[in-house]
């Protein structure tokens, strides 16, 4: 494991809040040393890639429609869609479908709320 890889996965032990700030590239090179110092083969075809893009929340958690994060919530999904440019954890998987992150969602919480 290189130098490098070493300090970042301290720093990740040490405060895991960390892990969050990496970028997609960082995640992989990460995933591969892990996998590598562990023995493990390459990654099975059946672990999808992570998608580059606005946040590192996109994963296996579950996707929620619109009415079902406005009431998570506790707002109204017109609103979640006037804003979901500006959400962390609004989803867009076509021109006319957008999903929202129940993970992204509990993060931001935690974040917006004392």
């Amino acid at each position: 494991m290189s130098t490098e890889l070493d300090a970042l996965l301290r720093a990740a032990l040490a405060d895991p809040s960390a892990l969050h700030a990496l970028t997609p590239e960082a995640e992989r090179a990460l995933a591969a040393s892990l996998r590598a110092a562990l023995g493990a083969e390459e990654p099975t075809a059946a672990a999808a890639p992570v998608p580059t893009g606005a946040s590192a929340a996109w994963g296996a958690d579950d996707l929620l429609t619109a009415p079902e994060a406005a009431a998570m919530l506790k707002i109204s999904p017109r609103w979640l869609y006037r804003h979901a440019k500006t959400l962390p954890f609004a989803r867009r998987l076509s021109r006319k479908v957008l999903r929202f992150s129940r993970a992204g969602i509990a993060r931001w919480l935690a974040t917006k709320r004392p």
